[in-house]
């Protein structure tokens, strides 16, 4: 593996972060889920810049809790919304007492309040869990239980398995929330709210982003979605093509799971949007390419992206992990070893520092932003480019074309190429053709 000249941390957050920094929560507060529910407490409005392209990113100087930021940013969404108001909410992984609280005093106060989990949350043992589905006033919808190996039995949307690459259970993997209403400091109200975000509301130690937008276009196709993920939690039933393509405008929310064409395998690219419009870019004049994901396992997106520097784009790749496995520890994804070997690939996390010490940070964003001439798409949610968030598991991705977010969103990427690390293959590694464990 060969290191920038100049490895720096991600300062750029700082120019870009809107939310107030707060002390790290207490480890006691972490497991404090089960205490009385809190008292209806009155709306707090939230400043209109928290609300209207509102853009999140850490720092590793915020470690070891670096999604301290984007939780109090959610509180204090929640915290904002009045009587009346509807609050739906995607919880992936969650254990953060400030966002519980909120909720719970979000409903309290009359805040129609509905949760979709995912199911490794949902057992005896998990205190935050066992505290949503206590509380009143909120309505919780399980997607699966906890297994033996703590995942999911099942999505919400499906309980697809199968052969490998599909060898493990579906994930409800979104982490999104939409509220009909917001009160703002200084006056006012903003309608059809809609946060997307790359991280967990958990303790996690990553780079993270997140995204605050009111529009109402956007806001009704999430809506849409969310009550689809809760109709099927409900009901138990199954489409493994459950994916859909709205449209808002220019702008467009990608949905899934999409099961592969008739007569095509699970580990094709077809029915993949991201190998669609990357296939589609003719490349002409200065097109670019610059993707940020944690996870690139999906053979048919690496020869997209190959095929697509050959045409003339400029492609910049930035990831996170190497393989599937938990820290990192598996073997090479052999999908990402090839295109590392096509053209230089930055990894952020699980890398060296200076004195040779393991950082243990990854890059857990999940972004693309493609430019051709003046316009630009910013494409931007949970998906990782794993074949299991393909075909398996409940994911986003919205595309905002022509977006101011776009320039944050374009900083980071810059900071997070010039910090990263080039990957280069071990010579004589063995590559996993499909690694099962990539969420």
């Amino acid at each position: 593996m060969t290191r920038k000249p100049h490895l720096r941390t991600l300062a750029m957050a700082a120019a870009v972060l809107t939310a107030v920094s707060l002390p790290a929560t207490p480890v006691a507060a972490r497991t404090s889920a089960e205490a009385a529910v809190p008292a209806a407490a009155a709306v707090v409005p939230i400043a209109a810049a928290e609300v209207r392209n509102y853009a999140w990113f850490n720092s590793k100087a915020e470690f070891p809790d670096m999604h301290r930021g984007v939780g109090a940013h959610v509180a204090r969404l929640i915290n904002a919304t009045p009587r009346g108001a509807t609050l739906s909410l995607t919880l992936y992984f969650f254990n953060r007492q400030e966002v519980l609280d909120a909720l719970r005093a979000a409903a309290g106060r009359g805040v129609r309040v509905r949760i979709v989990i995912n199911g490794s949350q949902v057992w005896a043992g998990d205190a935050f869990y066992q505290a949503l589905k206590a509380a009143p006033g909120i309505t919780l919808v399980e997607c699966g239980t906890r297994r033996a190996d703590k995942q999911s039995t099942r999505g919400c949307m499906t309980d697809r398995t199968g052969p490998s690459p599909l060898g493990n259970p579906p994930l409800m993997h979104d982490k999104f929330m939409t509220i009909s209403s917001v009160r703002l400091a200084g006056g006012g109200t903003a309608n059809n709210v809609l946060y997307v975000s790359s991280a967990n509301l958990d303790y996690y130690a990553a780079y993270e982003n997140a995204i605050t937008i009111s529009h109402e276009g956007l806001y009704a196709d999430y809506l849409r979605y969310f009550n689809s993920l809760l109709a099927h939690g409900r009901s138990g039933a199954s489409d493994d093509n459950a994916g859909r393509t709205y449209a808002a405008g220019a702008h467009r929310l990608y949905t899934f799971p999409r099961r592969e064409a008739a007569g095509s395998t699970p580990g094709s690219g077809s029915n993949d949007p991201i190998v669609s419009i990357l296939k589609g870019l003719s490349c002409s004049g200065s097109t670019t390419v610059d993707l940020a994901n944690f996870r690139i396992q999906r053979r048919a997106v690496v020869n997209a992206l190959i095929a697509a520097r050959k045409r003339g784009c400029q492609v910049r790749i930035v990831t996170g992990a190497k393989s599937g496995a938990p820290h990192d520890k598996g073997k090479p994804m052999s999908a990402l070893v090839d295109l590392a070997k096509a053209m230089p690939v930055h990894l952020c996390g699980y890398t060296e520092n200076d004195n040779g010490e393991q950082q243990g940070i990854p890059m857990h964003e999940k972004f693309m932003i493609i430019r051709q001439g003046s316009q630009s798409t910013l494409y931007l949610g949970s998906h990782n480019l794993t074949y299991r968030a393909l075909r398996q598991n409940d994911e986003n991705i919205l595309a905002l074309r022509n977006h101011p977010l776009a320039t944050p969103f374009q900083q980071r990427f810059e900071s997070h190429h010039s910090t990263c690390w080039v990957y280069t293959p071990e010579s004589g590694v063995a590559a996993t053709a499909d690694d099962e464990a990539a969420a």
